[in-house]
């Protein structure tokens, strides 16, 4: 069964940390995509951030959050294999490249794939992966050798009827922000 504490928090650094700073940068131009570190050990927030592809095409909310973590200083930094990593959307294929390529063993996402094309009118990242890669919705390996993904929707209708009832309007706040 899904840690239901682990839910609540990754669902508090989406609501409180990165849904302010994706908001902001929707006013100038950037998609709603964001993400965050977090300690495994404590789950201690290390960073959160936003697309910032008005910057830049590259600085998705991953690659972006990513490029900061990798401008902190190193002693605060904390080992990749220490960390959760989390998205708001499931990564498209630049961002799972960089998740990769920077050493996590997880990452956890809000909304798929098909929630960004269904409810926010971005189809690129499906787009990308068929026209790319040949993949259907879902083709990717979601564990592999390097990680191991995890979506937060799957887990939370995992659960029984009275907690996954209390994430799910939970979620659904978070929805319509």
């Amino acid at each position: 069964m899904a840690d239901v504490s682990l839910i609540d928090r990754l669902l508090d650094v989406i609501e409180h940390d990165i849904v302010p700073k994706t908001a902001e940068g929707v006013t100038y131009g950037n998609k709603l995509f964001g993400a965050a570190i977090l300690r495994k050990d404590d789950r201690s927030l290390v960073l959160a951030e936003t697309n910032n592809e008005t910057e830049n095409p590259l600085w998705h909310g991953e690659v972006h959050c990513l490029k900061r973590f990798y401008e902190m200083p190193k002693a605060e930094r904390v080992d990749t294999k220490d960390a959760i990593f989390l998205a708001t959307h499931e990564p498209c294929s630049l961002c799972l490249s960089a998740i990769t390529w920077t050493g996590f063993d997880n990452f956890y996402y809000l909304f798929s794939h098909e929630d960004s094309r269904d409810s926010f009118a971005i189809p690129h990242d499906l787009n990308i992966l068929k026209e790319v890669f040949t993949l259907d919705p879902g083709g990717y390996n979601a564990e592999n050798a390097y990680w191991k993904s995890f979506s937060i929707r799957r887990m939370v209708r995992s659960l029984p009827e009275a907690e996954r009832q209390r994430l799910e309007t939970r979620i659904g706040k978070i929805s319509t922000r």
